[in-house]
């Protein structure tokens, strides 16, 4: 029972150091739209302590669902971050068993850096549906936050932010990663 209450309490930390990001979004568009890349950072840690505390699967997926329910219970999901939601902790743990059998160095850099692109898949709808987008900012926003938002949103910021958040989660989570030597064998009895 005490494992499981400091898994949700670290997952939970996660989740927490993403909203943050996402909570300055309502004071300046730039950290909603791009929340990904300052998440990336702020996240790591969390992320970091689960998995090296706890290297058992789930641990991504997780994170992932814990997330999208926040979001949906604070009417800030949709579709396209239900499916990012679950796509990207999917594959993040394939990739934790893939390379490090949950316990792995590369397993954790490597499943963090995809978990560090979901909220990217918050803000894709700006791209896919922008029109759409648009009229709700401005019902909930209005019309300067909108303006200054509409000026962000070309492809070639959307791709270099996408670079950014996967470049600053690999070294944020490599930095982390740097003195930690996982042991073969854990004992997981309380």
């Amino acid at each position: 029972m005490e494992r499981a209450v400091k898994v949700l309490i670290l997952a939970f930390l996660y989740v927490l150091a993403v909203s943050i990001v996402e909570l300055v979004g309502f004071y300046h568009p730039f950290f909603w739209t791009y929340s990904a890349v300052f998440a990336a950072v702020l996240a790591a840690w969390p992320y970091f302590k689960l998995c090296q505390t706890n290297p058992i699967p789930g641990m991504a997926i997780l994170c992932a669902i814990l997330l999208l329910m926040v979001n949906f219970l604070f009417g800030q999901g949709h579709e396209y971050f239900a499916v990012g939601c679950f796509g990207f902790g999917c594959i993040a743990e394939g990739l934790r068993k893939i390379f490090g059998n949950y316990r792995g160095v590369k397993g954790v850099i490597s499943s963090y850096v995809v978990m560090s692109l979901i909220p990217f898949s918050k803000s894709i709808v700006l791209w896919i549906d922008y029109d759409t987008a648009m009229d709700l900012i401005v019902s909930r926003m209005g019309d300067i936050y909108a303006a200054v938002m509409g000026r962000m949103l070309s492809k070639y910021m959307f791709m270099a932010m996408f670079a950014l958040t996967i470049i600053l989660a690999f070294i944020t989570i490599w930095m982390l990663t740097r003195d930690w030597h996982p042991r073969d064998n854990y004992d997981y009895r309380d």
